[in-house]
């Protein structure tokens, strides 16, 4: 694959794939200033094949596949042919409902690639909160940048979850998209989030293990919705084999929309 300098690339790489498609098919939606940080990071490459465009980005160890397709045969018939699914680690999101998933699966799966995890998305409508936290909440400051990607990086799983990259927490913080609550001069805990309008999604929640037993996950969860009392709709992803955080989502109000998310990797990836 070429690395990707303009965004011009990627949008006439996708107009070739989708040009007289009978039926378009993709799993590549990022907005545009997303992709344009992966752009500025130097983490995207991406190349054309007949009747399909595959993208990659850089993450860490591994590359996220991104795909853009006229339809499900030129899918098949690009990516059988790809050599660089064995290239290095690799995953792939399927996003949709069951069935439009279950209708991609079987273009990927012959190519190499495998069912690693799954997420569903879960929302609940806006309402008033009540109840207050036994431990003072805060938007974390870039002294905590460092200690927040680390609480991440050891809450989640990085080939399934989409972490955030360095330059992604700083600028988060820097937007006052993270709260933070601390004990002892730690970090404690943390509420990642996103809102534009009317709706917010969380991004991450995580506590620290030897803080587990202070409502410290509580606390910050009421105070993300108290100052959220203007959204309407509030949503998040979750791991379905997370079945402590689903509970403590349900909890919330939160229940699942339909959305899933089908996580494939290569076999470079363990399972």
């Amino acid at each position: 694959m070429s690395p990707i300098q303009q965004l011009g690339q990627v949008f006439d790489a996708v107009q070739k794939a989708k040009a007289g498609a009978p039926a378009f098919c993709t799993n590549f939606f990022p907005g545009e200033s997303k992709l344009q940080g992966w752009i500025d990071h130097g983490e995207l490459s991406g190349e054309v094949h007949d009747g399909a465009a595959f993208f990659l980005r850089k993450d860490r160890d591994f590359g996220h596949f991104y795909f853009c397709a006229a339809d499900m045969t030129a899918l098949q018939q690009a990516i059988t042919a790809w050599s660089g699914l064995k290239s290095g680690r690799m995953v792939t999101d399927l996003i949709g409902n069951e069935s439009a998933v279950n209708r991609l699966l079987p273009a990927l799966e012959p190519a190499g690639f495998r069912r690693y995890t799954r997420l569903q998305r879960m929302a609940r409508m806006g309402r008033p909160e009540t109840g207050s936290g036994g431990v003072p909440v805060d938007f974390a400051g870039k002294a905590d940048s460092r200690a927040v990607l680390g609480l991440i990086e050891n809450s989640f799983d990085r080939y399934g979850e989409q972490l955030p990259m360095p330059y992604e927490i700083e600028s988060a913080i820097e937007n006052r998209q993270v709260l933070a609550a601390r004990r002892a001069g730690a970090l404690a805990g943390l509420l990642f989030f996103e809102t534009q309008g009317l709706a917010s999604a969380v991004r991450f929640w995580a506590v620290a293990e030897k803080f587990r037993d202070c409502r410290v996950g509580s606390t910050l969860m009421q105070h993300y919705f108290q100052t959220h009392n203007a959204v309407r709709r509030f949503k998040l992803w979750v791991n379905l084999s997370n079945e402590n955080a689903i509970s403590k989502y349900r909890h919330y109000g939160y229940a699942p929309d339909g959305l899933v998310d089908q996580v494939l990797a290569n076999e470079m990836i363990d399972a």
